[in-house]
Order: structure tokens, then sequence, then C-alpha cells
């Protein structure tokens, strides 16, 4: 068997070739997490709001919606208003949030709770929206809220998205 000896621009080149289609991939941003008593009604419809608007804006960020005392699901006239926007929540269980995802979280929201009982394992701080009316009483005004906090978070995010 012969050695072969390749010339330094010929391995230059097959490097070249062998990363021209590469790129490097951010990882996606860890996720915002909502919070609200029940885990059906104002975090779903917050983190519902919040991955449409930001979709539309096309930017990297995701929110899921969890409850300190989790309903067993959806009521049925927030699940048909929500379906009305073109959110479809049949199959959303909802579900107690974890220390575990509280602690991996880029931002954490409680939505009318206490922010104390989400605070342990917390590496961010934890904003508090507690003026978003019940959505059950008055559902326009609690969409609205929520989309305005959800407005402001994203150009927030956007501003400063190491946070």
């Amino acid at each position: 068997m012969g050695i072969f000896k390749i010339s330094p621009a010929v391995l230059l080149m097959v490097a070249i070739i062998n990363t021209a289609g590469c790129r490097t991939v951010e990882p996606a941003p860890a996720p915002v997490l909502m919070v609200c008593e029940h885990g059906s009604v104002k975090s779903l419809m917050a983190a519902s709001l919040f991955n449409q608007a930001a979709v539309e804006r096309r930017l990297p960020y995701r929110a899921i919606a969890r409850g300190v005392n989790p309903d067993p699901s959806v009521p049925a006239p927030i699940a048909a208003a929500l379906a009305q926007e073109g959110i479809d929540v049949k199959e959303y269980v909802p579900t107690r949030f974890s220390g575990a995802e509280v602690a991996g979280a880029s931002r954490v929201i409680a939505i009318g709770v206490d922010p104390v009982a989400l605070s342990p394992a917390a590496n961010v701080p934890i904003d508090s929206w507690s003026d978003v009316p019940a959505a059950s009483v008055n559902y326009g005004a609690a969409r609205d809220s929520l989309k305005q906090h959800v407005d402001a978070l994203l150009n927030e995010m956007q501003r400063k998205p190491d946070r």
C-alpha cells in the first residue's frame, strides 16, 4: 500500500464542500411559563395569544400554560371562545406547574396567582399580571387585557433577547 500525499489546497476544498450546507442552529429559547389558578383559562388564553403573536412576528419564543390547582378540563365556554379565534384546545389537559418548568423557563408569568408560590425554583424574575378580569364573566375584556400584556412582553423580549 502506498501513502498518498494530499495538498493543503485539496484539503481546504474538501473542508469547504463538506461544510457549505451546514448552518449553525441556534437552540430555541426556553419557554415562557404562564401560570394561573386552574391552568384552564387565563394562562391558556395568554399562552395561546403569546404563541400566535410570536409566530406572526417570526420570533422563536413559545409559551406554555400551567395551573396551581388545575381543573380537569377547559371550561366549554372558554374552549368555544378560543375556537372562534382559531385556537383549538380540544386536546389540552390543564397541568400543574412543576419546579423544573419554573427553573427552566426564560420568563415566568403569574396571572392572578401569588408569585411567591412559584418563586422557590425560579431562576428568573416572576412577572405578575394581577389586573386580568375573569374570562368567565367577560371573555372579551380578559382577552384584551391579556393581549396588551402579551404584546408588551414580546416587545420587551425582542429588545432584550438574553433575558
